[in-house]
């Protein structure tokens, strides 16, 4: 089941914002909300260990991982939630799905599509 996140970044100077996993998606889409005036994405993504900063546009959005044309059904787990409580010897913390920023000079909003 599909789980919509709306998830208010830093502008194109401050750090990025971590988004982790609170399910266990197979894919992850994402775009800028639309409310305001669009400026783009700074984005970094797990397939390359979150190294290389991409730029995405108002018109290259949604971007969805992994590609759905190459697993359309069921792909690779991506993440999962936090599980057991903090402290605990058997804590495991959530995996971090994307890091993201405003391509802009002030912050902007991601809405964020965690697809199980």
């Amino acid at each position: 089941m599909p789980v919509l996140r709306q998830i208010a970044l830093n502008n194109n100077a401050g750090a990025f914002v971590n988004i982790l996993a609170t399910g266990t998606p197979r894919v992850l889409e994402f775009m800028e909300d639309e409310a305001a005036a669009t400026q783009g994405l700074q984005v970094k993504g797990p397939l390359d260990g979150f190294n290389t900063t991409n730029v995405f546009s108002f018109g290259s959005e949604p971007i969805t991982i992994p590609n759905i044309l190459r697993y359309p059904a069921a792909g690779p787990i991506l993440g999962v939630p936090a599980q057991g409580q903090v402290g605990a010897f058997n804590f495991r913390a959530a995996d971090k799905l994307l890091s993201a920023r405003s391509n802009g000079a002030s912050g902007t909003t991601l809405r964020f599509i965690e697809n199980e």
